[in-house]
């Protein structure tokens, strides 16, 4: 009973008899004693190829697919009462079960680590997003070596394996081109990769990685990134049966939807025009009644009221009600449209007849996300830089939402609808934040069609499920490091009798100081305020198996319970590595205290054609003085195309030459664009292009630097704009960070059209931080 990305995979069940001839308790297992006989020669010799080939699956070992949506919460599919159109996860939980009472850790990459390696997200240093590491054992961001992926065990067990989409995983030390890709998706037991690195990217444009290669943003028209995903899974899988090596397959799909920015077709959104004009308020409702009619919540369920800070829809006035609907219609397209690429996938299974012995569970990472804040927005950079656009500068873009010149993300109060009947979000630790969707399909064992399980169970549970449908043993060791324990319960009792008692006795939680703990039906939780004294958080007591949503506070009626649940709590949080506690959210990102992707120098130097350098990995050039030196070769023809980039449609900088000037804009959060411009064009020939920045204000909240910029040509200055506004940050979390001889993703300026590759010849760039050199 929770949201935010959504999973699916595919597995066949295996007779544990099958493995009786070989250990796989230890990975790669001691290679075989050669049994054969070796003569003189060949011909009075008997060959042995056992210890020279791989080790095979088990006997009917399973395909496993898992498909991961982002920030779908627990009441907005169709099959748990949601408001959108979601007919092919509907059809899937038709022919499978619907878990009402699975949970995740409330944000996505704890919640992913803990899906891929079975354990709690701090005890394999994953407390928050990789981003916002710090430097306590429950907070590395990067998982250890003792906590094997499921994809490397299924590897090493005769499993092909491949990973696409969001990964989110890799330690923000490794956003290089150089790696270290021990943590990259290739190096944590999948062996083909296609998708992105980060949290978030654009939709219609996204930066993407293929194994271990930044590679450039297609280009063709229609392009969408969920689209891609599913092409490349169906052709991967394709490839897999078409060669028949006997190998099953591991596949991990991660969409980015519907994680911001929410992007989809402009068919999709208009399907929902109007749809949500009667507000967060009456579709939190709506979905509360219709999940009481399908059986996910009991009949005498109560329905919380509305979280603290969300304005009642009544009391909206008519432009506030015209953008966060908009917002809505654009995230139900985003989910709709997703759903349908899904859809492809499944028919793509059964076209190859594998499907009816394929296990398939949709789950999403965390609740349904607050992350738009009151008003939502067009553009989340302008978040990032405190400095939010308003309700009445959105009014007048709207037709434009969800498209590729916006950068759209919903009202927190949308995203309370999204969680119903739950409270609180994503990052929190009530229900709302951790209760998450679940439904598995396998139509050659699963034959209650349709039906609800209620049994207690968390993400740290779906790897010991797999391992024991494949009738594979939990490793001791893998690549010679020794295994942390499992904590977690199989879920495949409940498969085939949804009376069965729940086999999990306890499950912790904390995320951004709030912390929670469930055991053998109750929970005790507290949200906590940032900044605020933990000894002030208020703790709450539910008696979930009789009130599941979280609505009568027992914390008064039995103080005993409440001080057991609380011990409890302190017991697992230490053995899990929760503590230290920590609150901050931007600030862990821009702690500068941390280490960092790439050594600071005073001089870089970067070539044309090179991979794009991540903002983690490139100089901090915003707000610092420095200078961008282009060395070019000017063709007699003339040349143009861009020099040096970092950004996008919604911030960034670009030197680059057009119709033979040398131009230098840059874009202020999509609101000013300064350009810089020669007043003569460059002649044909080498030259010395750049541009040299001198700070002279700092602002904070919003956050901007003021500053000078001077365009020189051989040395030569030849124009000069004072007062320069630029943001404290761009694309940190989408990753467009460096480029040079082209613009890949969206442009900076709209004075071309990406890539607008440069003409001539870019010998070098090289970017001096600090004051040129004498």
């Amino acid at each position: 009973m929770k949201a935010r990305s959504l999973i699916i995979f595919a597995v066949l069940l295996v007779p544990a008899a099958s493995l009786q001839a070989q250990d796989r308790t230890v990975l790669p297992p001691p290679t075989p004693e050669f049994k054969g006989k070796i003569g003189e020669t060949y011909k009075d010799s008997t060959p042995d190829f056992s210890p020279a080939l791989p080790l095979s699956a088990p006997k009917g070992a399973p395909n496993v697919l898992i498909v991961v949506l982002d920030d779908v919460g627990f009441g907005q599919l169709g099959c748990y009462g949601g408001p959108i159109g979601t007919p092919n996860i509907d059809k899937l939980a038709a022919g499978g079960l619907r878990y009402n009472n699975f949970h995740t850790t409330a944000l996505c990459s704890p919640s992913r680590a803990a899906l891929l390696t079975g354990r709690n997200h701090h005890a394999i240093s994953m407390a928050a997003i990789t981003e916002a590491a710090t430097g306590f054992p429950g907070n590395y961001g990067s998982i250890p070596k003792s906590a094997a992926t499921i994809a490397e065990v299924l590897k090493q067990n005769g499993y092909n394996t491949m990973a696409l989409g969001k990964w989110h995983l890799t330690p923000y030390t490794a956003y290089t081109a150089a790696g270290p890709f021990d943590r990259w998706p290739l190096g944590m037991g999948f062996e083909k990769y296609y998708g992105f690195l980060g949290g978030e990217t654009d939709q219609w444009a996204p930066l993407l990685i293929q194994d271990n290669t930044m590679i450039e943003t297609p280009r063709r028209p229609g392009y969408h990134l969920t689209t891609d995903l599913v092409d490349h899974t169906i052709a991967y899988i394709r490839d897999l049966q078409q060669t028949s090596t006997g190998r099953p397959f591991f596949t991990y799909l991660a969409l980015g939807a519907c994680h911001a920015p929410l992007h989809a077709p402009k068919e999709y959104i208009e399907k929902y025009k109007g749809k949500f004009d009667q507000g967060w308020d009456k579709v939190r409702e709506e979905t509360f009644v219709r999940q009481k009619t399908l059986g996910i919540m009991p009949p005498d369920a109560k329905l919380p009221p509305s979280n603290p800070g969300i304005q009642p829809w009544v009391e909206l006035n008519d432009n506030q009600r015209k953008v966060y609907t908009k917002l809505q219609e654009v995230f139900a397209g985003f989910l709709d449209h997703a759903d349908h690429q899904l859809g492809r996938l499944l028919t793509a299974l059964d076209n190859l007849g594998i499907r009816d012995n394929t296990l398939v569970i949709v789950v999403s990472d965390n609740g349904a996300s607050q992350e738009g804040l009151r008003d939502g927005t067009l553009n989340t950079d302008r978040f990032r830089n405190y400095f939010p656009d308003t309700v009445d500068e959105m009014v007048k873009n709207l037709d434009a939402a969800g498209s590729a010149s916006t950068d759209p993300h919903y009202p927190m109060g949308w995203g309370m609808a999204g969680n119903a009947p739950f409270k609180r979000w994503k990052q929190d630790t009530h229900a709302g934040g951790n209760t998450d969707p679940f439904i598995v399909s396998w139509p050659a064992k699963i034959k209650e069609h349709g039906a609800i399980r209620s049994q207690y169970h968390h993400l740290v549970d779906v790897v010991p499920t797999l391992l024991e449908v494949t009738g594979l043993p939990v490793p001791t060791s893998v690549n010679g490091v020794k295994q942390q324990p499992m904590p977690g319960v199989s879920m495949a009792y409940t498969f085939a009798d949804g009376s069965a008692k729940t086999r999990k006795q306890s499950q912790y939680y904390e995320m951004l100081g709030s912390r929670a703990i469930w055991a053998d039906g109750w929970k005790a939780v507290t949200w906590h305020k940032k900044d605020s004294d933990y000894g002030d958080d208020k703790w709450e007591l539910y008696h979930t198996d009789e009130d599941p949503s979280e609505f009568t506070d027992l914390a008064a009626k039995k103080p005993e319970k409440l001080a057991e649940l609380m011990k409890l709590w302190r017991e697992e949080a230490g053995k899990n590595g929760v503590f230290p506690l920590d609150d901050r959210r931007y600030e862990r990102v821009a702690d500068p205290t941390r280490p960092v992707a790439a050594l600071p120098k005073d001089e870089y130097t970067y070539y044309h054609g090179a991979s794009i350098v991540h903002p983690l990995a490139a100089p901090q050039l915003l707000g610092v003085e420095h200078t961008i030196t282009a060395h070019v070769t000017i063709p007699q023809k003339g040349a143009e195309g861009v020099l040096a980039c970092t950004g996008g449609e919604f911030g960034g900088w670009s030197l680059f030459l057009k119709n033979g000037n040398l131009h230098y804009v840059h874009n202020y959060l999509k609101l000013v664009e300064a350009d810089v411009v020669s007043p003569d064009v460059i002649p044909a020939g080498k030259h010395t292009l750049s541009a040299h920045f001198t700070p002279t204000q700092k602002n904070l909240k919003p956050d901007y630097f003021l500053g000078d910029l001077v365009l020189s040509v051989d040395g030569k200055k030849v124009a000069e704009k004072k007062g320069i506004k630029m943001a404290g940050q761009y694309s940190s979390v989408t990753g467009y960070g460096l480029l040079f001889g082209r613009n890949t993703g969206t442009p900076v300026s709209h004075q071309y059209e990406a890539p607008f590759t440069f003409s001539g010849e870019l010998a070098k760039v090289t970017i001096r931080v600090g004051p040129p050199l004498k």
